[in-house]
């Protein structure tokens, strides 16, 4: 039996996650104190397409990945629905508590509500960038526990095997078939059979209404769900779910994170037929295995190393360090990165905040700015921290400093990488350092419209008439356009003209009236 106060606790998480990718500063966020925009009297029936920008992805170097954010309205009705369906959230919950194969699952065997925030597989689990320190700190300690328990699980599980076959779903968010949510409840055949005959069945149609509003925040598309909101990983672990019951069902022993599967393989001879096998699952869910990424590795396999141990080896009890110690740590944890253990330098960068007293202050600044500058995958993190560790006086960042960032952030505009610019702009700002005339044009002229948000609410003065009306002419996503109507109140009915809304205007109305923003000041 799933308690209510379960399915709330749920609800609540979704809410407060929110639209927006745990891979943007904390300021952008749907908080607010002066309206609960959930009970606005948002609609599902607008159609406004969703705003996309692109991030590094934590696999192959240079390979990029596109995140999207949903347009609000669409977004709250669809929350509202949830909360008005919780028998909905009962299934995802009921499904993944049961899934013990998966290390992303939403609930554990006591349907206790689980928050792994990373749906991108950075391979240590998760990247908070919580503002709260709190909070932060008792993620960072869970993410180094479940770590090395899930390491423990994988070595359980798949003992007596001769290998391991990995493999990823190709391009699995744009794969879920919206149609087929039903699945979570009905499985894949009572899902398509559902759908053929246009079944009356209460269930069948809760989902029908779920698939409608989930369509609605990807411009009412039936191939593919958002990468970004959470929701998006609520429903995808809940299909892989049904997906690993088959897989269970069919005697294959295998772990899993996120979309990245681990097959035990007993008998080397039996690999082709047991790639074909999978195939055949994978294909009724109309997933397809992505071959470049299928890799069979034979044992020894599943080795890893204890980086909590390794850090308290380098360091010693009383946690202070000196210039030499800091060399030893950074150097340790760049080669191992280097060597292929993808994720060791951020939990690196991770742990090192707030436990450690580092003696040489500029030092660690340039291990922190090198990683920023050469580690396209920790960009954020390291300009989360270095922020963090400035406004804490464990820095000391000087003009050169200054002008690598801004080298940096030119060159980023350059490649139109959407994220990195975010996130140099803002460590600039919260570094206490000013963003030139000059720059602010760039920045403009790149086009990334979150980048140019983050302008206008941190630098107002900047902003002149020309930029507004420039950005109005050649910018569509909606947000920006929402963000500019707050300030510039004139261009209200431009908005809902520009974004063909019709159905929210009051919603939005209220919006404005009660001046919400999306991006919040620290």
């Amino acid at each position: 039996m799933i308690e209510q106060t379960v399915t709330e606790k749920l609800l609540n998480l979704i809410k407060e996650k929110g639209i927006f990718s745990e891979y943007l500063p904390d300021n952008f966020n749907l908080n607010s104190d002066s309206i609960n925009i959930y009970g606005a009297g948002a609609s599902h029936k607008d159609k406004v397409e969703p705003y996309s920008y692109f991030m590094s992805r934590f696999g192959k170097a240079g390979d990029r990945r596109m995140i999207s954010i949903p347009e609000v309205a669409s977004y709250v009705s669809l929350i509202n629905f949830l909360r008005d369906n919780k028998d909905i959230l009962v299934d995802i919950i009921q499904i993944s508590g049961n899934d013990y194969n998966s290390f992303s699952r939403i609930a554990n065997e006591e349907y206790e509500i689980i928050d792994v925030d990373n749906i991108y597989g950075d391979g240590i689990g998760g990247v908070s960038l919580t503002i709260n320190d709190s909070t932060e700190n008792k993620e960072e300690e869970r993410e180094r526990s479940v770590y090395v328990e899930n390491m423990l699980h994988k070595i359980q599980m798949t003992r007596g095997a001769s290998g391991i076959l990995h493999i990823d779903i190709s391009e699995f968010y744009k794969s879920i078939y919206t149609h087929t949510l039903s699945a979570i409840k009905l499985g894949i055949d009572g899902a398509k059979e559902a759908f053929l005959r246009d079944s009356l069945d209460e269930n069948y149609r809760k989902y029908v209404a779920l698939d409608d509003r989930i369509r609605r925040l990807n411009g009412a598309r039936t191939n593919g769900i958002l990468v970004g909101p959470y929701m998006s990983r609520i429903i995808s672990e809940a299909i892989l779910a049904r997906v690993d019951i088959e897989l269970r069902e069919s005697g294959f022993t295998f772990v899993r994170y996120a979309d990245d599967y681990e097959i035990a393989i007993y008998k080397e001879e039996d690999l082709e037929d047991i790639k074909s096998k999978l195939v055949a699952i994978f294909e009724r869910y109309s997933f397809r295995i992505n071959n470049e990424k299928t890799i069979y590795e034979k044992y020894p396999f599943y080795m890893f190393s204890n980086y909590e141990q390794i850090i308290r080896r380098l360091v010693g009890k009383d946690k202070k360090i000196d210039s030499v110690e800091i060399v030893e740590l950074f150097n340790k944890f760049l080669n191992m990165e280097k060597n292929g253990e993808k994720g060791a330098v951020r939990y690196l960068l991770k742990t090192y905040k707030n436990e450690y007293h580092v003696e040489d202050k500029k030092l660690y600044a340039s291990y922190l700015l090198n990683v920023l500058c050469n580690d396209e995958k920790a960009l954020g993190l390291a300009c989360k921290i270095i922020i963090h560790e400035y406004k804490s006086n464990r820095i000391e960042l000087d003009d050169r400093f200054y002008n690598i960032i801004v080298d940096k952030l030119n060159y980023e505009i350059r490649k139109k990488h959407d994220l990195e610019i975010v996130w140099l702009i803002y460590l600039l700002k919260y570094t206490d350092f000013l963003i030139t005339q000059e720059l602010h044009k760039k920045i403009i002229e790149s086009q990334c419209d979150l980048a140019i948000i983050v302008i206008i609410e941190e630098w107002p003065e900047m902003i002149d008439a020309t930029d507004i009306e420039w950005c109005w002419e050649n910018m569509t996503s909606w947000i920006l356009l929402y963000q500019i109507a707050l300030h510039y109140p004139e261009k209200k009915g431009d908005f809902y003209a520009k974004l063909s809304i019709v159905h929210n205007q009051e919603f939005y109305n209220k919006l404005f009236e009660k001046n919400f923003t999306f991006y919040k000041k620290s």
